[in-house]
């Protein structure tokens, strides 16, 4: 490997803290239901994009889901707060569903042939967090592989990849340089292992029971941004879900014959 230059290495940490960030961004939306004074901060940081005519199929998708959610929350009314938490309840904690095959933003629910929470990428993702030195603290129990998790985890790899590239900025030689290596390194298979395969067809799925617009376009722009990575990555997206999608439907199949439900515990909504 060639040794990273100081402006390389300035650029890459900033490019790093940015997509640690979008990722920090997700995370916490995913985690739980809006509040007031999450709307008021979205409306005042966020802005909307361009739609270039000769942009990318992802980079317009992540536009259009991003703008989709901007509009909704500048259009707020006294029942936006009501609304979009009824569609997070609904959508991603199984409120009120009646559906034999729920969507759970859980990784376990995917990698599994049963759509079992609880699973072997639950236990897997422990021990990349141990490893790190890493312990959930989850007001809600909720198992270790949800997405809320495995983002904040990628951002995670992301920002200590980027304090390295800063110490190779700041001439702090060759060690700094083999650590910020060894973070890529990880925060790619991370990434290819436990978040390419699964959280693209979750967001299909759950697009399919959304109600409001913010959520809707929360999924559509977090697909198109999972999109985005594959290809930052150098991977190939559609083959990563292909064996992940077959075994959902599998699962499927096999659920409809089933009268009991698949949820696990639920957070109790008020």
């Amino acid at each position: 490997m060639e040794p990273i230059t100081t402006a390389d290495a300035e650029t890459l940490a900033q490019d790093c803290r940015l997509r640690a960030c979008y990722y920090q961004f997700l995370a916490r939306l995913f985690y739980e239901e809006l509040t007031d004074e999450l709307i008021d901060e979205f409306v005042a940081t966020q802005r909307i994009l361009p739609l270039e005519d000769d942009a990318a199929e992802d980079e317009r998708a992540f536009a259009q889901g991003s703008n989709r959610m901007l509009k909704y929350l500048q259009r707020k009314t006294p029942d936006t707060l009501t609304q979009t938490r009824c569609d997070f309840a609904h959508t991603f904690l199984g409120a009120g569903s009646f559906t034999k095959v729920p969507v759970s933003p859980f990784e376990s629910v995917y990698a599994n042939d049963g759509r079992l929470i609880m699973q072997g990428a639950r236990d897997t993702a422990c021990a990349l967090y141990a490893a790190e030195g890493l312990e959930v603290q989850d007001a809600y129990n909720m198992p270790e592989d949800h997405v809320s998790f495995e983002f904040q985890y990628m951002a995670l790899l992301l920002n200590r990849q980027a304090e390295a590239l800063e110490e190779v900025a700041a001439s702090h030689g060759d060690k700094a340089a083999d650590r910020a290596a060894a973070y890529e390194l990880r925060a790619k298979n991370f990434f290819a292992d436990h978040l390419a395969p699964w959280v693209p067809m979750f967001c299909e799925e759950a697009t399919e029971l959304v109600s409001t617009a913010f959520y809707r376009g929360l999924l559509q722009t977090t697909a198109a941004w999972m999109a985005l990575e594959c290809t930052a990555y150098g991977l190939d997206g559609v083959a990563a879900q292909r064996e992940v999608r077959d075994r959902a439907h599998e699962a499927h199949a096999a659920a409809e014959a089933n009268t009991a439900l698949l949820h696990g515990p639920l957070k109790e909504v008020a």
